[in-house]
Formats: C-alpha cells, sequence, structure tokens
C-alpha cells in the first residue's frame, strides 16, 4: 500500500478520500463514526467505545452481535467502515496483529486499506487494472458502494453514493498517489571535445617552433618583388640566411614527423 504521509503525519493520506467517502455511504459518519456499529448500537445494548477496546473484545462483542435475536442481516459490521468478524480475523491473521492491540481508529483505517488493496486499488493506481473492474470489486466489498453501472452489487441492496461520487473520489487518490511519487532526475551526458587539452596543449608544444619557421611562407611573392628590386650584396645576405633556414629545418623534420606519430598513437 502507497503509505505517503502529509503534513499532519495521516499515514493513509493518499487513500484518505475514498476512505472519507466509505464513511459517508456506510452511514457511520452521520453518527459516532469509528465508534459505530450495525443498525447503530441496536445489537450491542447501546453505544460502545471500540477505539478503546481490544481486538479481543471487538471480537467476543461481534460474536454477541451475531447472537443477538432480532439481528435478521445475520451481520457484526462494527467501525466506520463496518467491518464483520470474519473479515477482522482474516485481516489480523494475515497481518500478524495480537489480540492486544486496540481496535482504534488508526487500526481501522489500516484494515480498511488493506481490504482496498485485496480489492486492487494499487493495480489500479499502475495502470494495470480497469476502473470499470476496480468499481465492481469495491461494490463487492462495500455494499454501499456502486457497481461500473451504477447499481448495488448485491441483490435487495442499493448504492447510497454515486458513480461520480466514487471516481471523483478515485481521482484525488490518484492525484495524491502521483504526487508522492519520488521525481528521478536523468543526468545528460555532455559531449566530450574530439581532442583533449592535453593533447592539444603538447600539439603546440611540440609544433611551436615549426609553425614559427613557416609563417612566412605566405609571403613568398613578396620576397621575390624584394629579390627583383634588390641589391647584390642584399641578395647574398638572404641567401645566407635562406641556408641557415633550409639547414634548420632540415634538423627539424625528423623531430616534426616524430612528435606527430606520438600524438597519434595517444589519440588511438
Amino acid at each position: 500500500m502507497t503509505n505517503v504521509p502529509n503534513g499532519a503525519g495521516d499515514r493513509y493520506h493518499v487513500y484518505r478520500p475514498l476512505l472519507d467517502l466509505i464513511g459517508l455511504s456506510e452511514g457511520t459518519d452521520k453518527a459516532r463514526g469509528y465508534n459505530e456499529t450495525l443498525a447503530y448500537g441496536a445489537y450491542t445494548g447501546g453505544p460502545v467505545d471500540l477505539v478503546k477496546m481490544t481486538l479481543k473484545q471487538v471480537d467476543d462483542l461481534q460474536g454477541k452481535m451475531l447472537a443477538h435475536p432480532k439481528n435478521k442481516w445475520n451481520s457484526s459490521a462494527v467501525g466506520r467502515y463496518q467491518i464483520v468478524r470474519t473479515t477482522r480475523r482474516t485481516i489480523q491473521q494475515a497481518l500478524s496483529i495480537p489480540a492486544t492491540a486496540l481496535f482504534d481508529r488508526d487500526m481501522q483505517d489500516r484494515m480498511a486499506c488493506y481490504l482496498l488493496g485485496g480489492r486492487g486499488i494499487d493495480k489500479w493506481l499502475s495502470g494495470r487494472l480497469s476502473l470499470e473492474t476496480l468499481l465492481d470489486n469495491l461494490a463487492r466489498e462495500w455494499a454501499s458502494l456502486p457497481t461500473s453501472k451504477g447499481k448495488g452489487y448485491y441483490s435487495g441492496q442499493n448504492a447510497s453514493v454515486s458513480i461520480m461520487q466514487v471516481t471523483a473520489a478515485l481521482s484525488e487518490v490518484k492525484r495524491r498517489h502521483e504526487a508522492g511519487q519520488p521525481k528521478i532526475e536523468v543526468p545528460v551526458e555532455v559531449e566530450k571535445p574530439v581532442v583533449p587539452e592535453t593533447v592539444e596543449t603538447k600539439v603546440k608544444k611540440e609544433t611551436g617552433l615549426w609553425g614559427w619557421l613557416t609563417t612566412g611562407a605566405g609571403t613568398v611573392g613578396g620576397v621575390i618583388a624584394w629579390l627583383r628590386d634588390s641589391q647584390v650584396s642584399d641578395i647574398a645576405a638572404f641567401g645566407g640566411v635562406a641556408v641557415v633556414g633550409l639547414l634548420i629545418l632540415t634538423f627539424l623534420g625528423p623531430r616534426l614527423a616524430a612528435s606527430i606519430r606520438k600524438i597519434r598513437e595517444e589519440l588511438a
């Protein structure tokens, strides 16, 4: 079951809209609510404080109700959700609840939510059960609720609330359920650079001198024009510089090639 407490600490906050509707449809909320018994105390000798009684005491009380000569319904329905003895015993055994536990408000809410779960409300919340099937299931559990056709499930018993009221309560249950689900943030992977920064730095370091030596390649046309207008001595001086440049290139060529191979190996 989905138990998401709200600000007031209600353990059954998600299901509260439907629980309140059942209290209305069963007619218990117009009287003593959690302390109400079948026919408003007609078979218990008057009002009783169920919320202060242990489950063992409630069991004894339900036995007396069933033995009452005027109990024409042969029912032992007690509490806000009118839970009969057979159902209460089944829940108590399934949840391993001791007989000394109190049949207080929290216990009654807990048992009612157990019944909601058994009728498929959590399957409906997760999209694994249709609304029509859920309505029919709930009408089997509480005769005061309508089936998907708007009628009581059991012969001779009419629903005391409308389908619209039930679906409205279920819509609020779903809203609270969805609001209580954790929001999962999916991280988006950022595309990595094609060339790592460390490799780029190494490339600049290894090829820096080569770039410096070749920056003048784009000015060849200007050099030729200068040669045409210069003196022989100037041309000779330029030739000496060119020879030195060629020697430097001859020395750095193998080193540059080795650097390129090394970088390629690191990128592989």
